[in-house]
């Protein structure tokens, strides 16, 4: 099987550029979120987030199964794509927001000022960045500025990167923030 994972914190436009780019590609696309509560992978409902846990162990095997036919090519998209066995994988996108952007875009969603200040700071630290370069490796991940880019934009971009074996790309809010003296503005204490 043939996976291309789109990940990235909420917000970013993983699911839009998912299922465009599965229609480009003419392939099926899976989210993770509801691939997890399909397959009875949701145990507990966090309430004071607004979301369910997923059983890891659960999830992963549900994924062994469903990457066992190695004809088929699909997309994968989630918030924790790094839970996707790595060995059928061939291409790993993590969409990213400047966190200025992040915010409003959670904000207009009615998400909790906790859950908006999480996610950002998630996007901040580039939690999603890491555990795909944990899981896969520096030269199977690609990092997408969506900040200015429509979901039929980042798609396209997706899809010439895929035609052309693009080099792998890094962005560092962390950096770019501290530099111009804001990250204080996207990080509690």
């Amino acid at each position: 099987m043939s996976i291309i994972l789109v990940g990235g914190s909420p917000g970013t436009g993983k699911t839009k550029v998912a299922k465009i780019l599965g229609s480009k590609l003419s392939v099926e696309v899976i989210s993770l979120g509801e691939f997890a509560d399909e397959s009875g992978c949701i145990t507990v409902e966090d309430k004071a987030r607004k979301t369910g846990i997923i059983n890891e162990d659960c999830l992963v095997d549900a994924l062994l199964k469903l990457t066992e036919d190695k004809s088929k090519r699909i997309v994968i998209e989630g918030h924790y794509i790094d839970l996707v066995p790595s060995s059928s994988v061939q291409w790993v996108f993590i969409l990213r927001t400047h966190p200025e952007k992040l915010r409003a875009r959670l904000s207009e969603r009615s998400y909790s000022n906790e859950k908006v200040t999480e996610n950002v700071e998630a996007e901040v630290m580039g939690v999603c960045q890491m555990d795909a370069l944990d899981a896969f490796g520096e030269a199977e991940v690609f990092e997408i500025d969506t900040t200015e880019l429509s979901a039929p934009q980042t798609a396209e971009k997706i899809d010439m990167m895929l035609k052309n074996k693009s080099s792998p790309t890094r962005i560092d809010w962390m950096s770019q923030l501290e530099e111009q003296g804001r990250l204080d503005e996207f990080l509690t204490d």
